[in-house]
C-alpha cells in the first residue's frame, strides 16, 4: 500500500433546517473529563467523497426501460467504500455523495448503511437535493452529505449555499460533537463543479464560521478547487490546511493529490481537504493510495490524526443565571451542572 503521509512540525499546533441526527449515549469514563490540567482529545478524521458507492469496477450498464427509473449502477458496491473506511479507523468521518432510496444505488438509505457498516453509533445527514418521485427513483429520494462518529452528536444542521441559475444545490453540514467532554464544531462539504458557484459558496461557509461558537472547528470535504484558486482563500484565512501543517511528503505524492482515483492511474489534482482551527494540533496527514482506494471511488480519502485542546473541555455551555436572595434569605444552591453530551438523568 502507498500512503502519501506527512509528519508534523514542530511547534504546529446558519444553522438550516435539522436533517437528521443518529445519537445513542454512551457510557465514556472521560466524556465528563474537567480537570484543571485536562489532556488533549486525540481524534483521527477522514474526508471521502464516496460518489454514492460507484466504484471503478469495469461493467456493462443494462440500458434503462424507457419511463422507468434507472436500474442500479453495474458497479455500485457500498461494501467497498465501508472497508475503505473501517481499515484507517477515523473517529469521525466527513462523506460527500450520499444517497437515500435512488435507484441507481439499489434504493439504499445510505447514511444507514454506512454508520452500520462502520461500526458508528451517530450520525448526521443532509440533504442538498430532496426529489419526489421522478425518473430518478419510485420513491421520495435525497442526495447530500453525512457526519459519521464515534462520538456523540448534539446537535445537526445544513445551511444550502448560494449558487448561480439552476446549478446544482451545494450545503455546509455542521454538526456538535463532543469529543470527550470538548466541544466540536465539525463541518462538512461539497462544492460545485464552477468558479463562480464556488465563490459564492467559500463566502457563504466563511460567514457561518465567523458566526460561530469559540473553541475548535474542522472543515473537510471535496472543495472542487486547488488550493491556490481565488474562492479558497476565504478558508485559508479562516483554517490551517491540515496537509500543510505535516511536511516531509513522500515521493509518490507529494502534492496531497486526490482526484481522480482511477485503477490504473495516478491522481493529478488536490481538491480534498481537511482543515482546523488554529487551536488544533495535527501530527499527521495522508492520502491512501492503493488496490482498495483505486477502486472504491472516484476520489481518495484524506486522513489527519488532530488534538483537541484539553483546555477547550466544558466550553460553550451555558451558566445558570440565579435571582438575587432577599433580605435576610440564604443564597440558593446551585446543583452541579451536567457536562456536555453526559446523558440526562434516569
Amino acid at each position: 500500500m502507498n500512503l502519501d503521509v506527512r509528519m508534523p512540525r514542530a511547534g504546529s499546533a446558519t444553522m438550516a433546517l435539522v436533517v437528521a441526527v443518529g445519537m445513542v449515549f454512551g457510557a465514556d469514563p472521560d466524556l465528563a473529563q474537567t480537570e484543571p490540567q485536562a489532556k488533549p482529545r486525540a481524534l483521527r478524521v477522514m474526508t471521502y467523497n464516496i460518489k454514492h458507492g460507484q466504484t471503478n469496477a469495469a461493467c456493462t450498464q443494462p440500458a434503462p426501460i424507457p419511463g422507468q427509473p434507472p436500474f442500479p449502477d453495474c458497479n455500485l458496491d457500498l461494501t467497498a467504500t465501508i472497508e475503505v473506511m473501517r481499515e484507517h479507523g477515523a473517529d469521525i468521518i466527513g462523506v460527500q455523495e450520499v444517497d437515500r432510496f435512488w435507484a441507481r444505488s439499489s434504493y439504499l438509505d445510505e447514511p444507514v448503511e454506512l454508520a452500520a457498516g462502520v461500526g458508528m453509533n451517530h450520525h448526521c445527514y443532509a440533504a442538498n437535493l430532496d426529489h419526489v418521485p421522478d425518473r430518478h427513483s419510485n420513491v421520495p429520494h435525497q442526495y447530500g452529505t453525512v457526519i459519521l462518529s464515534r462520538v456523540p452528536i448534539l446537535e445537526c444542521g445544513n445551511t444550502l449555499l448560494r449558487r448561480t441559475g439552476t446549478n446544482e444545490q451545494r450545503g455546509l453540514t455542521r454538526a456538535l460533537i463532543n469529543v470527550r467532554g470538548v466541544p466540536l464544531q465539525f463541518y462538512n462539504t461539497h462544492l460545485h463543479t464552477t468558479a463562480a458557484d464556488r465563490l459564492l459558496q467559500t463566502a457563504d461557509i466563511a460567514g457561518v464560521i465567523d458566526a460561530a461558537p469559540e473553541g475548535p472547528r474542522l472543515l473537510m470535504g471535496d472543495f472542487n478547487a486547488r488550493p491556490t484558486t481565488a474562492e479558497m482563500q476565504p478558508i485559508y484565512l479562516r483554517f490551517l490546511d491540515s496537509w500543510l501543517e505535516a511536511p516531509a511528503p513522500t515521493a509518490e505524492n507529494p502534492s496531497g493529490f486526490t482526484s481522480p482515483a482511477r485503477v490504473s492511474s495516478n491522481p493529478t489534482s488536490r481538491i480534498d481537504y481537511v482543515f482546523v482551527s488554529s487551536d488544533v494540533d495535527v501530527s499527521l496527514a495522508y492520502v491512501p493510495i492503493d488496490a482498495k482506494t483505486r477502486l472504491a471511488s472516484d476520489h481518495y480519502p484524506v486522513v489527519s490524526d488532530v488534538a483537541l485542546p484539553g483546555s477547550a473541555v466544558g466550553i460553550g455551555r451555558k451558566q445558570p443565571t440565579l435571582p438575587e436572595p432577599l433580605e435576610g434569605e440564604d443564597a440558593p444552591e446551585v446543583e452541579p451542572e451536567d457536562e456536555v453530551g453526559a446523558p440526562p438523568p434516569m
